[in-house]
């Protein structure tokens, strides 16, 4: 299980956590990094005041405006999964990108940028409900992509049967963690919106519309 690892880069000299190394070294942490699938998360509804992903379009009129469903705004299930390390990769003249949302990408998931956003089903994927009441996130493979330890209020557990689906949001900054040196009660619903927004302005953040099933029996 696990996590594709990077490619191999055309550069003479690697880095991690600031320090060179060397191929091996870095193929190494790269395949520690990807194999770990428990990570941070919380489930929330898309109107959350660190989200606010706003209203969902129903249709397009034919001058190109876009309609939106009241009755579809907001109470709409999300899950976020954020891991624990990132695998950034740089490549001169090339936007950054962090090999484990890519391969969620490459799998299936949907860039998640800033503005309006074509979120769309991520076929293949699914997200089930474990007996221990954790939240795991397979890949069309099967295999498990991340894993989250979230309480889950009856709220969000109706939301996610009835409509069949949850926005499973997958990047290295969605808002979850606290950042290092931080006080918890500082890091607020304003500081994790812009962290989120930074992440999806910068291509880090896979999303799709994911089956759930649950199996708590």
């Amino acid at each position: 299980m696990g996590r594709s690892k990077p490619k191999k880069q055309r550069r003479s000299r690697f880095h991690v956590d600031g320090r060179a190394v060397d191929y091996a070294t870095l193929s190494s942490h790269a395949a520690a990094v990807a194999g770990t699938v428990d990570d941070h998360g919380r489930v929330a509804f898309w109107d959350d005041p660190a989200l606010q992903l706003g209203q969902v379009a129903d249709g397009v009129t034919p001058s190109g405006e876009v309609t939106f469903d009241p009755g579809q705004t907001g109470q709409l299930p999300a899950a976020l999964f954020e891991p624990e390390r990132a695998l950034v990769v740089r490549v001169p003249g090339q936007p950054d990108r962090e090999q484990q949302a890519e391969a969620a990408v490459e799998l299936g998931m949907g860039r998640f940028g800033l503005g309006f956003a074509a979120l769309r089903p991520a076929v293949g994927w699914a997200l089930h409900r474990l007996p221990d009441e954790r939240l795991e996130l397979r890949s069309p493979n099967g295999e498990a992509f991340s894993r989250i330890a979230a309480p889950l209020n009856p709220a969000w557990i109706s939301a996610a049967l009835s409509t069949g689906f949850v926005l499973c949001l997958y990047g290295i900054q969605l808002g979850v963690r606290t950042p290092p040196g931080m006080p918890t009660d500082r890091y607020t619903d304003r500081k994790r919106l812009e962290e989120f927004r930074q992440g999806r302005g910068l291509g880090l953040t896979a999303a799709g519309l994911v089956s759930y099933v649950t199996n708590r029996g």
